[in-house]
Parts: structure tokens; C-alpha cells; sequence
């Protein structure tokens, strides 16, 4: 199936459930002559959307009803790349505690937001997760100084994480020295409460961990960069992980 075709199909369903969000009960046969579609078509949209988690439910025969369960509705929803990435990381966080109560339906949550953004907006998302670690809390020693970082300078990385541009940056190592960088942050990392990211550092030609609230200030760029392998770029910096 082509782009154009699965771009049709996903604006039909989202149409669907625009119309299942209006109101409260509907036929087959209504919805068929409100969408100009096939019963066939009605069937296998309703199979598709159920499966990706809407919550639809049917009553079998073309005169049977069709409604949507409790209350849905984020397809509504607009977020900034900012606020993306705050979602994928509390997803992130919620599998990584593990808890039984709390993942339960964890995946379903999952494919139902997924589901809610444009083909080409999930292809986006998908690859970000990927880039996404979580891991344990931070050490006592590792907590002592650290201060909640600037919103201004989280909005200029996660904007440069987000659209894969390089970003300048002015930082305070752990013995207090100041350099000016041109980074690419490659991969988000939360040891909470402590945010890093593990870039491509253009001074030292090498992969580096930066400590966020570490970070003095930012000025982006226009320099786009391109994902490194994920492998090299954790074997690269497995010393720094170690430190954390």
C-alpha cells in the first residue's frame, strides 16, 4: 500500500471516530451514508481501530450499534516537541518500574496515542523512543550540587534533540571549568532526577555525556546532524555510563 493510500485510509478512521465522538449511538447503515463507504470498508476500518486500542464497541448485524466506550478523544490534542518528549519519557519511566498495577495496560496506552498522531508523526515518535534510556536513581555523591535546570535551555535541547540539530553550548564540568561546545545530542538519558545527554562532541571529536543543569546557556544552530549507531555511540561511551 503507497504512501497516499495509507494517508486516505488513516484520515477516513480518524473521520470514523470524529463521527463516533459526535454522538453516542450509531448504526452501521448510518454510518455508511454519513461516510459515503462500504459496509465491507465500515468493518474493516471498526477491526483496525479496535485493534489499535479505541475502545469501539459493536453489536453484531448491520443493524446492530456501534459507539465508542467511555470517553476519547485525543486526536484533539496538540503537543510541542517539548511536551512529545515529556510523554515518551513518563511511558519510558512506567515500563521501566516494572510494577504490575502500573504497566498492566501499558501497551494498549501506548498504541492508542501512537494512533493518534498522522502516519508521518508516528514514524517520528517511533524512532525518538528509540533514543530515549532510562535508568536508575542518582547516587547521594552524584545529587550534591545539582539544581533544576533552565526551561529556556530544556526547550532549545529537547528542540535540537527533536529536530536533529546542532546545538551550542556553554558548560560547567564537575571541576568547575567552562567550555564552549557544538553538540549533537544523540541519545536522552534520565537517572533520575538528573537528565543527561549522551552527544557527538565536535571539540573533542567524540562521544560525551552532558550533565543538563550543568549546562550555562545555549544558542542553536541551523547545522542538521544525522543519528549515529546506537551501538558505537554506548560502546564509545560505556566509561561514562559507569561514572554516572
Amino acid at each position: 500500500m503507497g504512501k497516499g493510500s495509507l494517508r486516505d485510509k488513516k484520515e477516513r478512521q480518524e473521520q470514523l471516530i470524529d463521527c463516533l465522538r459526535s454522538e453516542s449511538f450509531w448504526t452501521s447503515e448510518r454510518l455508511c451514508n454519513q461516510l459515503g463507504m462500504s459496509y465491507r470498508t465500515l468493518m474493516r476500518d471498526l477491526a483496525e481501530l479496535k485493534e489499535s486500542g479505541v475502545p469501539i464497541e459493536t453489536e453484531k448485524g448491520r443493524g446492530g450499534g456501534i459507539s465508542l466506550v467511555g470517553r476519547w478523544g485525543l486526536n484533539s490534542l496538540q503537543l510541542t516537541n517539548s511536551e512529545v518528549i515529556t510523554l515518551l519519557v513518563s511511558l519510558a519511566i512506567t515500563e521501566s518500574i516494572q510494577s504490575p498495577l502500573m504497566t498492566e495496560n501499558i501497551h494498549s496506552i501506548k498504541n492508542r496515542i501512537s494512533s493518534a498522531f498522522p502516519i508521518e508523526q508516528q514514524q517520528v515518535i517511533a524512532k525518538i523512543r528509540k533514543r530515549i534510556f532510562i535508568g536508575d536513581h542518582a547516587s547521594q555523591e552524584t545529587l550534591q550540587g545539582y539544581k533544576s535546570p533552565k526551561k529556556n535551555i530544556i526547550s532549545d535541547l529537547t528542540d535540537s534533540f527533536f529536530n536533529q540539530m546542532k546545538i551550542k553550548i556553554r558548560y560547567k564540568s564537575a571541576k568547575e571549568e567552562i567550555t564552549e561546545r557544538i553538540i549533537e545530542p544523540q541519545i536522552l538519558c534520565l537517572i533520575y532526577p538528573i537528565w543527561y545527554f549522551l552527544s557527538w562532541d565536535e571539540l573533542r571529536e567524540s562521544e560525551r555525556l552532558f550533565r543538563i543543569d550543568r549546562i550555562i546557556s545555549t544558542s542553536r544552530t541551523n547545522m542538521p546532524f544525522k543519528i549515529r549507531k546506537k551501538g558505537k555511540m554506548i560502546e564509545g561511551a560505556a566509561q561514562l555510563f559507569s561514572n554516572i
